[in-house]
């Protein structure tokens, strides 16, 4: 038996009871769809495979082998790709989803020593996938650290069961399911850094250990009683450090400093400048008082002087003026005539 073979094979024996599952993750149909797959441990594994669950039948869809590598199934070929093909992530991408890839979904990981871990994905339609409205519950924390939520229900009468979810834009993963019983049902992703109590009392508490930065999310508990419902919903943020803090207050009131020195410097160099052209104004005028310039015999127009004036003089002095002189034309007499004057 090739391997090929081995791994069909071992597709068609995973289960067939797919009735009744525990939904770990509901995900709005998109264009570009993505299902989750990522296994939470350190553990060796051996080999990952995909099932889609419809009301009649299951089909597979692939398997993904760190030696053999990736076998898609002929009506998937061209529709669905993945990232990784050897590590933990073995996320499933559709490259252009339709309303048939609406249905439950199956991620089964077989690793060592661990066993079989599996999470399952329901994708719905668009108009059927609701997010709630946020509520003024911020709730605070850090990369690595835990969180500690609290939903004070009070439905009064006793609860049936109370859920638990972190909701994102397109998808909503269940963290915890408790019941009246005391039983809890964990999320695959959440099941190994998730504490609860579940004992039945008038709130519910839940602790998320080592947050990451996909947790940075908002969140909802839902607590369900015979004839009404309570929900809540909290928003997880980034806690500011305080000595962060501190010098993002410095920096702030350096700046604001900065500014008004500048602006101070700015008044009174504008100030200075302008005292300082009205002085030179003044002393001008005061050492070059208007002068007239003496007008010539032929009707020229005044000209009086400025603080230029001998700069002007100067200029003048150099430039040639025309002058006219108006000589009467008086006619001359023929010479033969004054002789002829004298003879006689």
């Amino acid at each position: 038996m090739d391997h090929v073979t081995f791994l069909i094979v071992a597709l068609q024996l995973y289960g067939s009871n797919v009735e009744g599952k525990f939904v770990d993750s509901t995900v709005k149909l998109t264009e570009k769809t993505k299902l989750d797959c990522v296994y939470p441990k350190k553990a060796m594994i051996i080999q990952t495979s995909w099932v889609k669950s419809n009301l009649t039948h299951k089909e597979n869809i692939a398997v993904l082998h760190p030696v053999y590598g990736i076998h898609i199934e002929d009506s998937y070929k061209g529709r669905i790709h993945f990232q990784n093909d050897s590590s933990e992530d073995n996320s499933l991408y559709f490259i252009k989803s339709t309303l048939e890839d609406v249905g439950l979904y199956f991620c089964s990981v077989q690793t060592y020593p661990d066993g079989i871990w599996e999470k399952v994905t329901k994708v719905i339609q668009p108009d059927a996938f609701e997010v709630p409205e946020k509520q003024n519950n911020p709730v605070f924390t850090e990369p690595g650290g835990n969180v500690t939520f609290i939903c004070p229900y009070n439905i009064g009468i006793s609860v049936q069961q109370v859920m638990w979810e972190r909701i994102k834009a397109d998808q909503i993963d269940s963290i915890v399911l408790c019941n009246s019983l005391g039983e809890k049902i964990f999320g695959s992703d959440f099941k190994e850094r998730t504490l609860v109590d579940c004992t039945p009392e008038a709130s519910s508490m839940i602790v998320l250990q080592n947050i990451t930065a996909s947790d940075f999310a908002m969140y909802r508990c839902v607590a369900t009683g015979r004839n009404n419902t309570y929900a809540m919903s909290f928003t997880m943020a980034v806690t500011l450090d305080h000595q962060w803090f501190i010098i993002y207050i410095a920096g702030g009131i350096s700046t604001v400093f900065l500014l008004l020195v500048f602006l101070l410097i700015f008044c009174i160099t504008t100030a200075y400048r302008k005292k300082r052209k009205r002085m030179t104004q003044t002393l001008a005028k005061a050492l070059y008082p208007p002068q007239t310039r003496p007008v010539n015999s032929y009707g020229r127009s005044n000209f009086h002087g400025t603080e230029n004036t001998e700069r002007r003089e100067e200029s003048s002095l150099s430039q040639t003026e025309e002058i006219y002189v108006n000589c009467r034309n008086i006619p001359r007499k023929p010479k033969k005539r004054l002789l002829t004057f004298f003879l006689k």
